[in-house]
């Protein structure tokens, strides 16, 4: 008798995700660690083999429901690839044995892209660094599965595969989702599956300091910077009608309600301004930025939006409704808002330690977002020892907003050093 298959429901966060896929596009990131010597393919699928079953909600497929999509166990292996040079493409779910994962190897780097229907950036560094570890300890190099590796001697605990959504304190409020439209960067769209990477390193310290020096956080800092890049934009445009200017921020809702969950756990908050309001300063926006995440960030309004999204997938009527009726509803309203209430978005995962033993073994990590759904620009961040990385990801051809984010970062003292998979336009 065949053994039965573990399966697990989408998390909450997750049911968007294969609504709104297509065959030119799904939402996914990746995470890589950059080592100090070539990386070895069959040592590296010998780790894979070893680390992935300590993941159990990362060894799965996508399975199609009467009413909702679900996640089945795979019994066959995931195979590592040499990388393609073409970030981030779309997963196509019969392909791969049906994995939402991919590992890949480019000379001294292991990347691993997910399906963000799995999880999210903590989720997947937490992978990544786990993976990093067992590859070195196969080499022969002693590393400690700790700073955010998971041993993968010791099985995986039930919290680690559960919808920490459902678990957490809700209220009975329910937040408003009402945005109005953003501004968007005038963009010329690339071909499809097309992803330019625009890689900033910049020394950790001074861009602390500079935040500390507005009595702000980083992230606020770098949102602030993102802002005044594109308030910047619009108003050298001089155009009839001005929109506001907002920067989506993930929540690691980790912070607030401590699990081991490796599943998506975070929600997002948008900061912005409103230059139909008056002209602003660099600092005005840095108060605004700061007041904004002050009030919003905070565990009661945070879950008053995600009591938002639990009531709707508790709605008796919502469940009854057949799947592809609520593919076409969710994809439509995606369409309609989505990336239009935000002008980008920045997710930072701010500052990762090392496995003990791998300082001198892995120069940094690093972590950048897939393809918007619309023509935009995006960013992410992560800090490795004294390096802030920030990395933007577009899928178009206009370099504005990381050429003028990093300009405005150059003129304000912090120096900056440039990587790019595209040329200037």
């Amino acid at each position: 008798m065949a053994k039965r298959k573990r399966w697990f429901k989408l998390d909450n966060a997750a049911k968007l995700y294969p609504a709104v896929s297509t065959a030119r596009w799904s939402s996914t990131f990746r995470v890589s660690a950059e080592l100090m010597e070539d990386v070895d393919p069959d040592r590296l699928q010998t780790a894979v083999n070893r680390t992935l079953p300590r993941f159990p909600s990362l060894k799965v497929r996508l399975r199609t429901g009467l009413f909702w999509y679900y996640l089945e166990e795979i019994d066959q292996p995931l195979t590592v690839r040499p990388d393609t040079g073409h970030p981030c493409m779309p997963f196509h779910f019969k392909q791969d044995n049906g994995y939402l994962l991919r590992v890949f190897y480019y000379r001294k780097r292991i990347s691993a892209e997910f399906f963000h229907v799995l999880t999210d950036g903590s989720g997947g560094m937490t992978f990544l660094k786990t993976l990093t570890v067992e590859y070195l300890r196969l080499g022969g190099k002693r590393v400690a599965f700790d700073n955010g590796a998971l041993d993968i001697r010791t099985p995986p605990a039930s919290e680690e595969t559960q919808d920490a959504f459902l678990r957490m304190p809700l209220p009975r409020v329910r937040a408003s989702r009402r945005e109005g439209r953003a501004y968007h960067f005038p963009a010329t769209p690339e071909l499809p599956h097309t992803l330019h990477i625009t890689a900033a390193s910049l020394p950790a310290q001074q861009v602390v300091d500079r935040a500390k020096a507005l009595q702000i956080s980083v992230t606020e800092y770098l949102v602030s910077v993102m802002l005044w890049a594109a308030y910047q934009d619009q108003k050298g445009r001089k155009r009839k009608r001005l929109l506001p200017v907002r920067v989506s921020v993930p929540v690691n809702m980790r912070a607030f309600y401590p699990t081991p969950t490796m599943r998506n756990f975070s929600t997002f908050v948008n900061p912005g301004i409103d230059p139909r309001l008056g002209d602003y300063t660099f600092e005005e926006i840095a108060r605004e930025v700061h007041a904004f995440m002050r009030y919003q960030v905070n565990p009661k309004l945070l879950s008053a939006v995600i009591a938002t999204n639990v009531a709707d997938e508790k709605n008796l009527l919502i469940r009854l409704v057949p799947l592809h009726i609520k593919n076409w509803v969710i994809g439509s309203i995606f369409r309609k808002a989505g990336d239009q209430l935000i002008t980008t978005t920045l997710s930072n995962l701010g500052r990762t330690p090392m496995p003990s033993g791998a300082e001198k073994l892995v120069r940094r990590f690093e972590f950048h977002l897939g393809s918007p759904s619309t023509p935009l620009c995006n960013a992410a961040a992560v800090t490795n020892g004294n390096e802030l990385r920030l990395i933007f990801s577009s899928n178009i051809r206009e370099t504005t907003l990381p050429r003028e984010t990093l300009r405005f970062l150059v003129e304000s003292g912090v120096p900056v050093a440039v990587e790019s998979n595209m040329e200037e336009q």
